[in-house]
């Protein structure tokens, strides 16, 4: 059974575990202290728990989400990563996408790690989605409806580097096409020095398919 103690001479809790932490009460209980500190601790614990525990979290999933909306609170973004992550597993994609975006570099820095996890890949694939739903808007409109929002921006930018550095240049041809960026176009071929030709072949199929 997981109990709560004080860390010696940092005055953060400490989780003492018996047979390993199999509830996150201790944790969701800090996240009612006027400490900020007890707050980021809490989170930062709830964040690598929330797989296995997130039926227990969901049921305080508004005091997290307060937490993010906090601008006052500097753990805004780990807020915003837990929140996600909840909704992930409540199969609420809509808000999971809304709170990743919120998340910031916390979620970008997971697509380029090493083994990104199945929340990751939903979400990415929601994110395109929306970036090309967006594009084509924007270049269908006679409007003038202003930006994409950077946050899909830094995550697209994401995708396309993690492309590249894996040499996944198919998918990245893929992206760019749906999107309309020629510029990721270009590059996608610029990157393509073993196989150009066969890169081409792909992108003029591919080319085919989408008129």
């Amino acid at each position: 059974m997981a109990t709560l103690g004080l860390a010696a001479g940092d005055g953060f809790p400490v989780i003492m575990q018996g047979a390993g932490l199999t509830s996150c009460r201790p944790l969701l209980s800090l996240l009612q202290e006027e400490d900020a500190k007890l707050k980021f601790f809490a989170l930062q614990k709830m964040e690598s728990l929330v797989d296995t525990n997130w039926a227990e979290i969901a049921d305080h999933i508004e005091t997290i989400e307060e937490l993010y909306e906090d601008d006052k609170f500097e753990s805004r973004e780990l807020a915003a990563l837990v929140a996600s992550k909840v909704h992930y597993h409540l199969e609420q994609f809509d808000e999971s996408l809304s709170y990743a975006l919120g998340s910031g570099s916390l979620f970008t820095d997971q697509i380029t790690s090493g083994k990104p996890s199945q929340y990751v890949f939903t979400i990415l694939s929601k994110v395109i989605d929306k970036y090309i739903a967006e594009r084509l808007d924007r270049i269908n409109s006679s409007e003038d409806k202003g930006p994409i929002d950077a946050r899909l921006e830094s995550i697209v930018e994401s995708m396309f580097e993690r492309c590249f550095a894996e040499g996944n240049i198919r998918q990245a041809v893929g992206i760019a096409l749906e999107s309309v960026r020629l510029d990721k176009l270009d590059e996608c071929i610029a990157k393509a020095t073993t196989d150009r030709a066969a890169i081409l072949a792909y992108t003029l199929e591919a080319c085919q398919s989408l008129v």
